[in-house]
């Protein structure tokens, strides 16, 4: 079955899902909302998958640790190519609140004429 739901408030239990896959989908500016439902529906040593256009994302580094601090570890992050990040982490216990998970921005893509 399908249902159509918010990517905020999803009808699932808490540590109710092995993995979590965001592949393009973080396009609304409340992204972090997302991440954070993410991260409640992850079962413990759950696995997140993110997949984005690198254009969106102005510091990889400083993202990745934002993700972190929220409570995750980086198993991999890749930029395969010039257009896309790939970055997967481990569920853990959250790490001391610095802000950067709240400072975390996205931009818009930029797409490029041909």
């Amino acid at each position: 079955a399908v249902v159509s739901t918010q990517s905020t408030g999803v009808p699932l239990g808490n540590k109710s899902v092995d993995i979590a896959v965001f592949c393009l989908s973080l396009m609304g500016t409340d992204f972090k909302d997302f991440i954070r439902e993410a991260r409640r529906v992850l079962k413990s040593k759950g696995t997140l998958v993110i997949a984005e256009v690198s254009s969106r994302i102005p510091n990889v580094t400083e993202f990745v640790a934002g993700v972190e601090e929220l409570g995750f570890k980086t198993l991999q992050k890749e930029e395969p190519n010039s257009f896309f990040t790939e970055m997967i982490f481990k569920k853990i216990k959250p790490k001391e609140n610095k802000g950067l998970f709240e400072s975390l921005e996205l931009k818009p893509c930029t797409y490029k004429k041909r």
